[in-house]
């Protein structure tokens, strides 16, 4: 397992993803997005055990708090991520898929 916390979404699952979302959600909101998306992302390549999947997720929660955004709207916006991300993952290649994960282990270490 891999012990670095999902803080970053790649550009390689940006662009087999094609997440693209609203220009007109604020910031706090597109992070918790792709931090969904990259929740998918994990899943699929299988890297981090639901528990810590959960873990990052609760952290990032608690940390979002500080930057005004509350439980429901982040629970919204990590949802929403999570099934476009987990959408977008479905139509992606098995080639795509397996450059992803190796970008998401080769990443940067948290």
């Amino acid at each position: 397992m891999l012990s670095r916390p999902l803080h970053v979404l790649p550009a390689t699952l940006l662009l087999v993803s094609g997440l693209a979302f609203g220009q007109e959600t604020n910031p706090s909101t597109q992070l918790v997005q792709m931090s969904g998306a990259m929740h998918a992302a994990a899943q699929v390549c299988g890297d981090y055990s639901d528990a810590q999947l959960q873990d990052m997720k609760n952290k990032q929660k608690e940390s979002m708090k500080d930057m005004g955004l509350s439980d429901q709207d982040f629970d919204a916006a990590f949802e929403q991520g999570l099934q476009r991300g987990r959408k977008d993952l479905e139509g992606a290649t098995e080639a795509q898929r397996k450059q992803m994960c190796e970008q998401l282990r080769s990443g940067p270490k948290f």
